[in-house]
């Protein structure tokens, strides 16, 4: 209740590839609503602010972490990792926010990504940078995944290829 009156104030839901510089900065840590994906508009995607000062365990596909993100210019940049081990790209999924839009430079299993060359150059159109003012990235989170700030290093766009092994695309 406020002042007497019952706050009516909706819950904070959003898509996770909606997430704008203003959500993470707002909050940091963002969970995936599992228990409500059969809430109507919502699904596997939806995720909301968590009460957490920090991510326990590496806690696989359960949050997102706002993160910086250091081009290979030296440019700073706002981003979000998935929480999980630093080493499986596939669960960290990093991202960086450009603008409205969102870049996310895990691009899936290669069998199941078509016109991957397209989607790359899309994405350094994106961005505005070319590979070599953009690659190496350096993220890190801004709270704590495991009891320490999250790093990662990524050298390109990256997919599992048909050996399931991660690979730098470009």
């Amino acid at each position: 209740m406020m002042n007497g009156m019952e706050d009516t104030a909706s819950p904070i839901r959003k898509q996770v590839y909606l997430l704008s510089i203003q959500d993470l900065i707002d909050h940091p840590i963002w969970e995936f609503c599992s228990d409500e994906e059969g809430v109507d508009g919502q699904d596997e995607a939806t995720v909301r602010p968590s009460e957490e000062s920090e991510v326990p365990g590496f806690s696989p596909g359960a949050y997102v972490v706002a993160a910086d993100a250091l081009l290979g210019d030296g440019t700073s940049v706002l981003g979000y990792l998935y929480s999980g081990e630093p080493s499986d790209m596939g669960c960290i999924q990093p991202n960086i926010i450009v603008g409205s839009s969102q870049v996310n430079f895990w691009l899936g299993w290669l069998r199941f990504i078509t016109n991957k060359e397209e989607k790359i150059a899309n994405n350094y159109a994106l961005i505005g940078k070319s590979r070599e003012s953009i690659f190496p990235i350096a993220f890190q989170s801004r709270v704590n995944v495991n009891g320490e700030p999250l790093k990662v290093d990524i050298e390109g766009f990256m997919a599992l290829d048909l050996d399931r092994h991660v690979k730098v695309l470009g």
